[in-house]
């Protein structure tokens, strides 16, 4: 839930122990590797780039092999297998299993081997294949193609380019010369060509074959010893023994499915390698003794220092850093609820050193958001559901269990908000209550009233509700700034910055209620003491707005007067506060109509998921075996559909209304020499 502090760490060690203390701090995880600050002239660094390219190399023949495992083999595991944890290794198991990784790399080898020799079998049938499509127009000819004649006649093979029978093409050799004498034999004729045998005398044959070329004749360019026939029948025995090349060989792969643990090992092992020599070009170098220098955040610090006292010979130094300089990385650390928001933190900025990290007081608000915009009791049980599944059957990691618990806070406020507007698969309640005939509020929930509101019955009561949330959306986020600006100093400029639109977003509420609203929670019972506080606080809150209006117009005047800035500067702040006052009223109304995308993505939803259900149950008329087969399919269309929509916009929502407030970003991450492996973590032996 904070930013943390980081510290300077320097490890002085022995060269001989260079390998093993670079590993275990590599399986710590909580250092990042940085030039040395000061160097002696006497140190060098490693050179290891063409190390480096090398395991790239066996890394890339290990993806390969995997691969090929994956397509001919089903050990590969599916979605929720991914968030099984990974089998615990101790570095013991772990060096004695790496004896073994030449002769795994030698199996990858062979799997990609072997996936070659299909690969070029299959090019070779499709060569033969294709010589056979040439050949077969000429599959009755019973000579060779390469037949020129006898002691006494010419013979011509060969195609017109078009379809004619004997006549016709005996027709064009005449016309082309009255002289030419000969005969023709038709093998085979389409639309494309006309495939033919021609004789002639020797004394004829120049003038006939003129003739023929001048009627468009083109001989065989393939021209062979043996008959056509004869030649399908070797390339068919060709295409017969290249599948069964082919089916031998994936019956090869096949044995390998029992290697698959050791590949993957193979696959970490190398990952591992690669980054620490990666980092070795860090690491100064003498004779006698090596220097690495770098980042640990605070908390670690002597956690590791100590730790690296005791098992090697090395001196371990930590200094302060300036946690201001944009140079230090920035690490974060969160409870379970704050890693949930991580990732959606991220993907807009990193935080900076100077910016509160916002992860965790997103939560409240994201889910709620979320919640409200997919909006069906339904869909949020099956993500409820799914996510406690796999939380509980898988036992994920620190880091998928995250993800899963994002899942589930989703799902747990779609449930909350669907139950509210009773919305269960859309109006499903109602059919079954009436036999797929009706959907008439006939169902124990409709009956009793054991929900807050319809959305489609009371949509400006949603409307509102949304502008709600939404207003208290933008005060968290101004609240936020205003500490942010204390923590830097700032209080005094924050309070006349931030105070004065914390008074405007909350003077605005009767505005909203009483313009926008039309007395819309005054209409229903339940909200009707939520219409009479509001009523009765309003002259106080249009107050608070017209201070906090004159707060917005005085501010910048009276910090510069703090300032002691000129007269002219403090008037100039008068004209901007007078301008930011219009940036305001425009800038924060259009912000609370933003969030009237809660009201139609939500309504949204709530409407095709009934739709569907009309459709589901009309054709049947009451047959519940169709019914079933349609509310499948056509929810789960819904689901997936709205679940993008309530992802996208409430992450808009986070990123454009609130963070705009308050957060900066563009932080360097934390990004220490770590064990990336994915088929095992490791476990210190002591």
């Amino acid at each position: 839930m904070a930013i943390l502090n980081m510290k300077r760490i320097e490890i002085l060690g022995l060269q001989k122990d260079r390998k093993k203390i670079i590993e275990f701090v590599q399986r710590q995880g909580c250092v990042q590797l940085d030039e040395m600050q000061e160097e002696g002239q006497h140190f060098t660094n490693l050179p290891t780039q063409q190390t480096v390219t090398q395991l790239e190399r066996y890394e890339s023949t290990v993806d390969s092999a995997l691969e090929v495992l994956n397509r001919y083999t089903s050990g590969k595991g599916g979605l929720l297998d991914s968030f099984a944890p990974r089998e615990e290794m101790s570095t013991t198991e772990y060096l004695e299993k790496s004896k073994n990784v030449d002769a795994t790399l030698g199996k990858c080898k062979q799997l990609n081997a072997l996936y070659k020799k299909i690969q070029d079998s299959k090019v070779e049938i499709a060569r033969a294949e294709t010589a056979i499509d040439q050949v077969r127009p000429w599959e009755t000819l019973d000579i060779p193609s390469s037949f020129k004649g006898t002691a006494d006649t010419q013979a011509f093979i060969g195609t017109i380019a078009e379809p004619l029978d004997r006549e016709g093409v005996l027709t064009k050799i005449v016309e082309a010369d009255p002289e030419a004498q000969g005969e023709v034999e038709i093998v085979s004729a389409d639309k494309n060509q006309t495939c033919l045998v021609a004789i002639c005398h020797k004394d004829n044959a120049k003038t006939f074959e003129q003739a023929l070329r001048t009627a468009g004749f083109v001989a065989v360019s393939d021209a062979t010893k043996h008959p056509p026939k004869v030649r399908i029948e070797r390339l068919t025995k060709q295409i017969e023994q290249l599948g069964a090349d082919i089916a031998e060989a994936e019956e090869a792969i096949k044995t390998y499915d029992d290697s698959r643990d050791d590949i993957a090992f193979l696959k970490d092992y190398l990952t591992l390698r690669t980054d620490k020599y990666k980092v070795l070009d860090k690491v100064s170098v003498d004779d006698s003794v090596f220097v690495i220098s770098g980042y640990i955040p605070e908390t670690k610090a002597e956690g590791l220092k100590n730790k690296l006292e005791s098992k090697f010979d090395t001196a371990v130094n930590l200094s302060d850093v300036d946690n201001e300089s944009d140079e230090v990385p920035v690490a974060v650390h969160n409870n379970k609820l704050g890693m949930t928001m991580e990732s959606i933190t991220n993907m807009y900025a990193f935080p900076s050193h100077k910016d509160i990290d916002p992860s965790f007081i997103m939560t409240t608000f994201y889910y709620l958001l979320f919640g409200l915009m997919l909006g069906d009791a339904g869909y949020g049980l099956v993500m409820t559901f799914l996510c406690l599944f796999v939380k509980f059957k898988y036992k994920p990691e620190p880091r998928k269990r995250a993800t899963v618990n994002y899942g589930l806070g989703c799902g747990l406020s779609t449930t909350f908000w669907g139950a509210m507007q009773n919305s269960w698969f859309g109006d499903l309640p109602k059919w079954i209550a009436n036999g797929l005939k009706s959907n008439e509020p006939t169902d124990f929930i409709s009956t009793h009233h054991l929900y807050w509101f319809d959305p489609l019955q009371n949509t400006t009561r949603f409307l509102l509700l949304c502008f709600f949330i939404g207003i208290l959306h933008l005060i968290l986020a101004n609240c936020i700034n205003l500490y942010k600006m204390s923590k830097q100093g700032m209080a005094f400029e924050g309070f006349f910055e931030v105070v004065p639109i914390l008074l405007i977003l909350v003077g605005i509420i009767p505005v909203i209620n009483s313009y926008i609203g039309g007395g819309a929670l005054a209409e229903i019972p339940s909200t009707q003491p939520i219409d009479n506080m509001i009523n009765a606080a309003a002259p106080v809150l249009y107050i608070l707005l017209i201070i906090g209006a004159i707060g917005v117009v005085v501010g910048p005047a009276i910090v510069r007067i703090k300032q002691k800035s000129s007269v002219g500067k403090v008037l100039g702040g008068l004209g901007g506060g007078l301008y930011g006052l219009y940036n305001a009223a425009s800038g924060y109304l259009g912000d609370i109509l933003s969030y009237a995308r809660l009201l139609a993505l939500g309504l949204c939803t709530g409407v095709i998921a009934s739709v569907i259900n009309q459709l589901a149950a009309t054709p049947g008329g009451g047959n519940w075996f169709l019914f079933i087969i349609i509310f499948i399919i056509g929810h789960t269309i819904n689901l997936g559909i709205n679940l993008i929509g309530a992802y996208v916009h409430t992450n808009r929502l986070q990123y454009v209304e609130f963070f705009s407030k308050f957060y900066e970003g563009g932080g360097k991450p934390f990004t220490p020499l770590s064990a990336q492996s994915q088929s095992f973590v490791f476990k210190e032996e002591n």
